[in-house]
């Protein structure tokens, strides 16, 4: 029996025609304005970050710190650091960069050195400095490579297809893409409709129930059915009632990475018009003639006509 829910978290009252709730990519589709920064917002920043602007900020982060420690040599001056070239202001500053590049990742490769004690305090402290940095910078880098990124891959579009002699049901399926295992998968299906037309009307949840919502290994397609009987929310509504209540469903899979042996989330949606009526599920897996089950991921967004009842 389909239960109207309070709300999740996603807000009933909307005053206006809303966007989805869930990006395709999983992700809460929220403006969010009038943030405080923290310290600690660094930290999940950088683990969120996509790779192209870790590595640009490790590497700019780098030639900041080189470039203070290579001015304060500069301003010792470089006569102090042991055959550096003395000439032109240029001269003076690459020796004063390289030398600061040298002790900073500590690879100090013979040729310039501390030529006073001055020099040999900044050089020391800078050294200190790289060991924090590049420590810091190898664990965010292992962090970010230990996080789970399920490749869990829902169907393109969610279908109501015939489902029995006396009932339709709403259907969307998942796959794992990844050959590692993928155990002890739960799933729920949250209906998201307001109460009318109207653009000022409240949103409604409901939970939808599902003709099997947990399954001990995810090693096929996994297709998430909801029968519409009499008491589902979704029984007598109409493609376009379905539109003009701004519907979405909103998809929530929990489960366990075998691999890495931990637990992981995630979510998609379907918005009215990535919603097929009439159609069902072409087969993912055929059983071969040496009876082994073969998986064709790339089916799982096939459909085939099926009228609804």
């Amino acid at each position: 029996m389909a239960k109207q829910t309070t709300d999740p978290g996603f807000g009933i009252k909307v005053g206006a025609p809303t966007g989805r709730i869930i990006n395709k990519d999983g992700s809460l589709n929220v403006i969010r304005n009038g943030e405080r920064f923290h310290f600690s917002d660094v930290y999940h920043f950088v683990l969120m970050t996509s790779w192209t602007k870790f590595l640009l900020l490790t590497v700019a982060f780098y030639v900041v710190v080189n470039a203070c420690f290579g001015t304060i040599y500069l301003l010792i001056g470089t006569s102090q650091i042991q055959n550096a070239t003395s000439g032109t202001w240029w001269n003076e500053l690459s020796d004063a960069m390289f030398f600061s590049s040298q002790t900073l990742t500590t690879v100090g490769y013979g040729n310039l050195a501390p030529g006073s004690a001055l020099v040999s305090t900044v050089a020391a402290f800078e050294a200190l400095t790289g060991l924090f940095i590049f420590g810091i910078f190898t664990g965010l880098s292992f962090g970010r490579f230990s996080r789970i990124k399920p490749r869990i891959t829902f169907s393109k579009s969610a279908v109501v297809t015939k489902y029995s002699d006396t009932e339709n049901a709403l259907m969307c399926r998942i796959v794992n893409e990844r050959v590692g295992m993928v155990m002890d998968a739960e799933a729920s299906i949250l209906l998201v409709m307001q109460e009318d037309s109207a653009h000022n009307s409240k949103r409604g949840y409901f939970t939808l129930p599902l003709e099997l919502n947990h399954i001990t290994s995810l090693a096929l397609n996994w297709t998430l059915v909801h029968p519409i009987t009499a008491d589902s929310p979704l029984f007598g509504i109409s493609t376009e009632d379905f539109v003009n209540r701004n519907s979405e469903i909103l998809i929530i899979i929990k489960a366990f990475d075998d691999t890495v042996g931990e637990s992981f989330y995630t979510r998609n949606s379907y918005r009215p018009h990535e919603v097929q009526w009439g159609v069902k599920f072409a087969p993912m897996f055929f059983t071969t003639a040496h009876g082994d089950v073969e998986l064709h991921i790339d089916k799982i967004h096939d459909v085939l006509d099926s009228p609804l009842l």
